[in-house]
């Protein structure tokens, strides 16, 4: 095939585009701050549920809590009634049982407020452990929201680049005839690489140096053939820095 030197050298350009785009789709699949949030977020849902358990822990700490104060309420409740009763009571035997009950009153109201104190210092507790939970999730859910933030931005930067590398590819293309870039194509697909360029005796898509027999052909070619790598079949472009 033939195609005018500018035209090759335009798949060069055509081939570095190309290039920057597999660059940006393999960024765009190898994100450093995606990588990092799959990391984490085993951690993530460990710190959740620790924390959710804590709470549930704490709850039913308040709750038995809460409970023991009730009690307590009805029983100072009781003992008031009694001691107004006691006092208006003239019956000896009135007095007598009214007094037991408070006793009994008595012993039960001491029962509670040395559970009150007990829950109370085991609510205290819980609080504290179930803040430290929520302080290291809420630690590592702000480290994902930044991963998050920065991975989104990441991301749109990169489907700008991808869009005006696809604004170039078509303005390239569209300079370039239908068969010459057919035929870059299906080469691209076959070695990955559509053109390179041959940097003095170095084809730049095999990054090997070309054969004494080979290097003469090719140096012998009119400047108009196309060429191609002998070792992965890519375009072969001459320009300024290949070997004459």
């Amino acid at each position: 095939m033939k195609a005018h030197p500018k035209e090759q050298l335009r798949l060069l350009e055509l081939a570095q585009v190309d290039a920057r785009h597999a660059r940006l789709q393999h960024l765009a699949k190898n994100m450093p701050e995606q990588i990092h949030l799959v990391e984490i977020e085993q951690d993530r849902r460990t710190r959740r549920a620790a924390a959710a358990e804590a709470l549930g822990v704490l709850e039913d700490a308040r709750s038995e809590l809460a409970t023991i104060q009730s009690d307590s309420k009805l029983v100072a409740e009781r003992r008031a009634r009694d001691e107004k009763r006691l006092s208006s009571a003239s019956s000896t035997k009135d007095i007598a049982a009214l007094q037991a009950e408070l006793d009994t009153i008595a012993r039960r109201q001491e029962t509670l407020d040395d559970q009150e104190l007990a829950q109370l210092e085991q609510v205290e507790t819980l609080t504290e452990a179930h803040d430290e939970k929520v302080a290291a999730m809420r630690e590592i859910e702000a480290q994902a929201a930044d991963l998050l933030e920065r991975r989104d931005l990441a991301r749109e930067n990169l489907r700008k680049e991808a869009k005006e590398l696809a604004t170039d590819r078509k303005t390239l293309v569209d300079s370039l005839s239908a068969e010459l870039v057919a035929l870059y194509e299906e080469r691209r697909k076959r070695a990955g690489v559509g053109a390179a360029e041959l940097v003095g005796k170095v084809s730049t898509a095999s990054q090997e140096t070309i054969e004494t027999a080979d290097l003469a052909r090719i140096t012998k070619a009119p400047a108009d053939e196309v060429l191609f790598c002998p070792d992965t079949g890519a375009i072969l472009v001459r320009t300024e820095r290949s070997a004459s």
